[in-house]
C-alpha cells in the first residue's frame, strides 16, 4: 500500500477502541466487523466471527468471536486466535470462517506470512469456540491469495478461494481439493472457476477487478456460489453464481447481483426457526465524515432481489 493511501486511511478512518473491551449487550450496529460468519453452536445458539482491524487491514494479529442466543445481542468479543503465539509474524487475519467437518472444528483464516505471499490458512480446535491451533496453508504458495471457503463434496473436501487481482489483473476464483487427513493441499487439482470480468451485471472497476468472499450454499436442491465485487461506480456488491450440475465441479454462470447498496462478502446461514439469513458487512469502508464503520449486516435471504 502506498504512503499517500496509508495516510489516507489513518486521517479518514474511524478509530476503534482496541482491542474491542468484554461487553454482554453489544448490539450489531456496534461491532466492527469486516466478512462476518455466523454459525450455530447446537445448543440454541450462535457464533460469529470476521475480520477485525484498528486502522488499516492488515494491522490485526487477532480472530475474535461474539456469542448470542437470539442474534440481536452479543456478548465478546473472545480471542480465538492470538497471532503472538505463532511461529512467526502473520499480518492481515482476514475472513475467519468455522467449520464442523466429521466433529472436527476448522477455521479457515487469511493471513500475509512475513515474507512470503498472502494466502488462507486452516486452524482447528477441539471445541467450537476455543483457541484454534494453525494445521497447513490452504492455498498455493506461489499465488497472493486470500478468503477461502471450505466445502464438502462427498468425503472430498474443497478451499474455493481468490486469487488477488493484484497478480493476475481479473481477479479469479479458484479452488484446490484438501488432502484426506487434512495436512495441506492435493497436487493437481487448482482449478478455475470464474474471473471477476464474468459478472454481467454492471462492469467491475476497470483498474481494480476484485474477487472476495466465495461461499457456497444449497437451496430449492441448486448449489449456488456467492462472492463479492466493486462495481465501477465504486459500491461493494454481492452477487450469486449457479453450479451447472449442482456439485462443486460444475461450471459456475453468474446469475446476478443480490445487493449493490455497498455491502457484500456474505455467507448464509438458517436460523433454528428454519429461516435461512444473510449476513455481510455493509457499508464496505469506514469514514470519519459520515461516523460509520463495516458492522454485519443480517438480513432474511429472501428480502434479496436479485438483479441479472
Amino acid at each position: 500500500m502506498g504512503l499517500y493511501k496509508k495516510l489516507r486511511k489513518y486521517i479518514t478512518g474511524k478509530r476503534m477502541v482496541w482491542p474491542p473491551a468484554f461487553r454482554e449487550d453489544y448490539t450489531l450496529d456496534e461491532i466492527n466487523f469486516r466478512d462476518p460468519y455466523i454459525v450455530k453452536d447446537g445448543k440454541g445458539g450462535y457464533v460469529m466471527t470476521g475480520t477485525v482491524y484498528h486502522y488499516n487491514y492488515n494491522d490485526s494479529n487477532m480472530c475474535l468471536l461474539y456469542k448470542s442466543k437470539d442474534l440481536l445481542t452479543w456478548s465478546g468479543p473472545y480471542k480465538i486466535v492470538d497471532g503472538n503465539k505463532l511461529a512467526k509474524k502473520h499480518y492481515d487475519f482476514w475472513a475467519p470462517e468455522i467449520h464442523v467437518i466429521d466433529g472436527r472444528y476448522f477455521l479457515a483464516i487469511t493471513l500475509h506470512p512475513e515474507g512470503e505471499k498472502r494466502g488462507t490458512y486452516l486452524f482447528e480446535s477441539d471445541t467450537l469456540d476455543g483457541e484454534y491451533s494453525m494445521v497447513c496453508r490452504l492455498t498455493p504458495e506461489d499465488k497472493n491469495s486470500l478468503d477461502g471457503t471450505l466445502v464438502c463434496e462427498g468425503e472430498e473436501v474443497w478451499c474455493t478461494y481468490c486469487h488477488e487481482y493484484i497478480d493476475v489483473g481479473d481477479g479469479h476464483i479458484r479452488s484446490v481439493k484438501l488432502k484426506s487427513d487434512y495436512s495441506g493441499i492435493e497436487e493437481d487439482t487448482d482449478r478455475l472457476l470464474f474471473k471477476a470480468s464474468s459478472n454481467t451485471y454492471e462492469c467491475v472497476r476497470s483498474r481494480k477487478k476484485v474477487t472476495d468472499g466465495p461461499f457456497y450454499f444449497k437451496k430449492d436442491g441448486q448449489l449456488y456460489l456467492l462472492w463479492s465485487t466493486e462495481l465501477r461506480r465504486g459500491k461493494y456488491a454481492l452477487l450469486l453464481a449457479k453450479s451447472s450440475d449442482g456439485t462443486v465441479y460444475g461450471q459456475f454462470a453468474q446469475e446476478g447481483v443480490l445487493f449493490d447498496g455497498d455491502g457484500g462478502h456474505a455467507m448464509v446461514f438458517e436460523d433454528y426457526d428454519g429461516v435461512l439469513k444473510v449476513v455481510m458487512h455493509c457499508p464496505n469502508a469506514r469514514t470519519v465524515f459520515t461516523h460509520q464503520f463495516e458492522r454485519p449486516l443480517i438480513l432474511p435471504f429472501s428480502s434479496l432481489e436479485l438483479k441479472k
